[in-house]
């Protein structure tokens, strides 16, 4: 029992964390995000077909902050939906991967649009000092949709 008790601890501590990266995102507190990565930590984004083209790397918490300060300007909200997690704890290090929906607004031409992202995250998660890290965050895009954003 206690066993299942401390998988549980762990599976919700992580789910915080992911849920908490989303939160960071959205209020753009891009120091917290990076925060959320062990100080070695690895932001690796594959944006075009999982097959073609290399991926963006990101290594450390100076440049993930960087990156989303810079990817993040050209927005004026983003709202992430974390959907569902799955997990393989071991000891002091998982792997999981979550999906997302992430919803960006912006403007182009003069017409706000919304870019909705379909994202699968593939996490190597490392415990440090009592709490969890990304230890590695591959961002994957499975498909996208930007039209314009509809009227209040």
């Amino acid at each position: 029992m206690d066993q299942l008790l401390h998988d549980m601890a762990d599976r919700l501590a992580i789910r915080r964390l992911v849920d908490t990266y989303a939160q960071a995102v959205d209020r753009r507190d891009t120091d917290g995000v990076a925060a959320l990565f062990s100080p070695e930590g690895r932001l690796v984004s594959h944006f075009g077909p999982s097959a073609l083209g290399s991926p963006i790397i990101r290594t450390g918490r100076d440049q993930i902050a960087a990156a989303l300060v810079e990817g993040l300007a050209r927005y004026r909200a983003t709202t992430h939906v974390v959907g569902g997690q799955v997990l393989e704890i071991d000891g002091d290090r998982a792997s999981g991967e979550t999906t997302c929906l992430a919803h960006h607004v912006y403007e182009r031409q003069g017409q706000q649009r919304l870019l909705v992202l379909a994202v699968r995250y593939r996490d190597e998660l490392e415990r440090g000092g009592g709490a969890w890290y990304f230890a590695e965050r591959q961002l994957r895009l499975d498909w996208r949709d930007d039209r314009p954003l509809a009227e209040r």
